[in-house]
């Protein structure tokens, strides 16, 4: 199994792949905008756990963008414009509650110690898996740099390693702006900068909403 993935050319497109992906990741998305504003307004736990859910939400995407789990929305074309109403609805709801954010001049903003984990989670979750910009990656990532006779153990380090590089890319995003000192800077101005992520959030679920009616 090991063999199968470390042959020259095995190596060449983990690195091509993994390279795409990074750069994938890393642009700004429904994703991003989520972990900061989850980050900014409940505190940096609550952005981790938002991250290891959208982590989480990658696997969806790689079983059937490696795995030609693909069929289904192909065959089911309803299935995406469902996908795209889930998400376009989450983005719509929390980026509405983020822009009503109000002034807190002597407080960080909120940070509840009881804040149900699964609950981050979830969002980070539902966020990863209903977002079309991922989903149109996978599709283009799978159908242009993995050939059909990729070795099954290839496939699974590549989707083990986005898994992977997804979870801690948006932890270490959760992690910075979740430092104390960033915070505290950031105290000021945090509901401008939640009802900025809010109206962020909004663009993003109007326009998912718009592409599955139009």
């Amino acid at each position: 199994m090991i063999g199968a993935i470390l042959t020259p050319s095995s190596t060449s497109l983990f690195a091509a792949v993994a390279a795409a992906h990074a750069l994938a990741v890393m642009s700004p998305g429904p994703d991003l905008a989520m972990v900061s504003r989850q980050t900014l307004a409940h505190g940096r736990a609550a952005g981790v756990r938002t991250a290891l859910g959208i982590g989480c939400g990658i696997a969806f995407h790689v079983a059937y963008g490696l795995f030609g789990v693909s069929w289904a929305i192909a065959q089911f074309p309803a299935l995406l414009g469902a996908l795209k109403l889930i998400g376009a609805g989450l983005l719509l709801w929390i980026g509405s509650k983020a822009i009503r954010a109000q002034p807190q001049p002597d407080l960080l903003p909120s940070m509840n110690p009881q804040r149900p984990a699964l609950h981050d989670f979830s969002i980070g979750l539902v966020t990863n898996v209903s977002n079309v910009k991922a989903m149109l990656f996978f599709i283009a990532l799978c159908s242009t740099m993995i050939a059909g006779n990729t070795s099954t153990a290839l496939k699974l380090a590549l989707g083990g390693w986005m898994i992977l590089a997804t979870a801690l890319w948006f932890s270490l995003v959760a992690v910075t702006l979740g430092h104390p000192r960033i915070r505290a800077a950031l105290a000021a101005s945090a509901h401008w900068i939640d009802r900025m992520m809010g109206a962020i959030l909004l663009a993003l679920g109007a326009a998912m909403l718009i592409s599955v009616v139009i």
